[in-house]
């Protein structure tokens, strides 16, 4: 699909966005449904354009449900038909269009967690922040353990104005993750990437100094320079500013 070039651009990319999109990849490389065409096209799109921010609280759910499901030809076909189009996520049209694609994927499969959480960027882009709350809670729907999506749903509760529903996906978002850390060795390649999640929950949830003490710690362990950077990114905003950070398609450029 005339990707190559663009690809070899990506991987060789000095963006600090771009690098930290491949650690990502590498971090969730072990997980069959990564190997999917679908997750693969999902997988490009985020590496293209999606916010960085939500690297923190995204991550964990490619994780869950790793067993090997059977795709509709026809919903990797819809799906793989996005691609393109990311190269013109800036255009309203092309991001209308490739909606039109995802929502006829999930029409055909109404479980495709990818398809759903594959249409987050371009409603973004379009700034349908009401659209994107009722598609993070179908990710929810399909994955209801995950930590991270109910982090994902208070930023998005948050950007709309409903501070009553955030903050009670922050704390299903904690009642969620704190239970994992707690039997967690510092060890563990996730440990670095849950506390962070953590660390934002408590922000939001008005706990500032708890938060940015975690995020500190983070910082001054990580080895990555580009993580570093970023966590350090997210120390000491407010509310506001981190819901800013993460919903501003401008902030992956």
């Amino acid at each position: 699909m005339g990707l190559g070039k663009k690809w070899a651009d990506v991987q060789n990319s000095s963006s600090p966005t771009i690098q930290l999109h491949l650690w990502a990849e590498r971090k969730c490389s072990k997980f069959p449904f990564f190997a999917k065409p679908l997750a693969v096209s999902g997988y490009i799109m985020t590496t293209l354009k999606f916010i960085t921010a939500f690297l923190l609280i995204a991550l964990y759910s490619c994780g869950q449900n790793t067993a090997k499901l059977k795709v509709d030809p026809k919903v990797t076909l819809l799906s793989n038909k996005i691609i393109p189009l990311v190269n013109y996520i800036d255009n309203p049209d092309s991001c209308k269009q490739a909606l039109l694609y995802l929502d006829s994927a999930t029409a055909i499969d109404n479980n495709c967690f990818q398809c759903y959480y594959n249409k987050l960027m371009f409603l973004y882009s379009l700034k349908r922040f009401d659209k994107a709350v009722e598609t993070i809670n179908e990710c929810i729907r399909i994955k209801p353990f995950g930590h991270d999506l109910y982090a994902t749903g208070g930023i998005l509760y948050e950007k709309i104005g409903d501070t009553i529903s955030s903050r009670k996906y922050f704390q299903k978002s904690m009642s969620i993750l704190n239970p994992v850390l707690d039997t967690m060795q510092v060890q563990n390649m996730n440990y670095e990437m849950l506390v962070s999640n953590k660390a934002i929950n408590l922000i939001m949830l008005g706990d500032n100094k708890a938060g940015n003490d975690l995020l500190k710690s983070i910082a001054d362990r990580q080895q990555e320079p580009v993580l570093k950077e970023m966590t350090l990114s997210f120390m000491n905003k407010s509310k506001k500013e981190l819901v800013e950070m993460m919903t501003n398609s401008q902030y992956s450029r």
